[in-house]
């Protein structure tokens, strides 16, 4: 029986696909790509192109980045009954997301349609936070540490919320109230606690610490922020002393 594969590719770094995630791009017929914009861009499928088979049928669709539930749904809805034809006529359909699957994910809404109706295999992949704790040696929680993950579509209020709250706050899309979310990490003097990583593995990456996050305005979409109220950039570089 034919099935549909949602396949997580990472951030950026197209050798951190995981061999499962390779394997299923390499036996699947169709593949849908998810776009933010009508230019038929889609960052998941320029990391996961090298994988995949030139005979495999490209579906870019656009996913619209807009807040009319009603608009969405009819796009939603249009994009999974395509999704769900394709499987029934016996095709092994991909759709490959950023990072993982399961997180703040495009691949949800259509789970949430076609769950009870097809069968759907999700393939891991590597969440942004994680590669950027990685890449950076800034963990992310340790010890009896809590944390935190939130889009950063959460209202300042609540975001304030969070960082009295937890050790630990992974913010994620951090654009749009990107200069709100940097004065609440001044207000509590912890921009030495963080980590602020766009386009993460990817060649127009951006990191910034410390007093930098005060200095650069930053508008691009694949913004992470890392907060770690015990980890300090003092740690942080003598880590990264001790393992060149």
């Amino acid at each position: 029986m034919s099935k549909l594969y949602a396949i997580g590719v990472g951030t950026g770094d197209n050798s951190i696909l995981t061999l499962k995630a390779v394997e299923t791009l390499q036996k699947i017929d169709i593949l849908y790509c998810p776009t933010s914009k009508n230019d038929n861009t889609s960052i998941a499928y320029t990391i996961a192109k090298k994988y995949i088979r030139d005979k495999v049928q490209i579906k870019n669709r656009h996913f619209p980045m807009i807040r009319d539930k009603q608009k969405l749904e009819v796009a939603f809805n249009e994009i999974a009954d395509e999704i769900k034809k394709d499987v029934q006529l016996g095709k092994e359909v991909g759709f490959v997301t950023i990072g993982d699957a399961m997180i703040y994910s495009t691949f949800i809404y259509i789970l949430r349609k076609l769950k009870d109706e097809i069968d759907i295999i999700t393939i891991s992949g590597i969440p942004s936070f994680v590669d950027v704790a990685s890449k950076t040696n800034f963990p992310i929680a340790f010890d009896d540490n809590a944390f935190v993950v939130v889009p950063a579509t959460t209202s300042i209020q609540k975001l304030e919320e969070y960082i009295i709250s937890f050790d630990s706050i992974v913010i994620m899309k951090a654009y749009k109230n990107y200069n709100d979310i940097i004065s609440l990490i001044k207000k509590y003097n912890l921009q030495e606690n963080t980590i602020v990583v766009s386009n993460a593995s990817l060649e127009n990456e951006i990191i910034l610490q410390g007093e930098e996050i005060f200095d650069k305005k930053n508008e691009e979409y694949l913004t992470t922020i890392l907060i770690n109220k015990n980890f300090t950039q003092a740690e942080e570089n003598t880590v990264k002393s001790q393992n060149i």
